[in-house]
């Protein structure tokens, strides 16, 4: 059923998360890790980086960015499962970045 939604998700921190929006062109990604900490990966069709948001950091935003086809976080500190889960996301999103990089690689 088309439309109908899917999934509501209630914040696990004390501040207050960001507002999220789905629409089309937009990958969103959602982890809980061990410590009940909650983790949003977003990306938008088209863009060469991602956004991470963590709760254990007041949900600021991270800026993802490629490293040598790997995601880096910049200084936002990942265990282990948040990294892998941030690297399965990258890797989900590698088709929605291809043309990016190629004007990359042309320029």
């Amino acid at each position: 059923m088309f439309g109908v939604e899917l999934l509501r998700l209630s914040c696990h921190h004390t501040t207050a998360p960001p507002v999220i929006e789905e629409r089309p062109g937009r990958y969103l990604g959602y982890f809980v890790n061990k410590s009940g900490e909650q983790l949003v990966f977003v990306h938008d069709d088209g863009e060469a980086d991602a956004t991470l948001f963590h709760g254990d950091v007041d949900w600021e935003p991270y800026l993802i960015t490629d490293v040598d086809g790997r995601p880096d976080a910049g200084g936002l500190i990942l265990n282990k499962e948040e990294g892998a889960f941030v690297i399965a996301c990258w890797m989900a999103t590698a088709w929605r970045r291809e043309h990016v990089q190629a004007r990359r690689s042309a320029a």
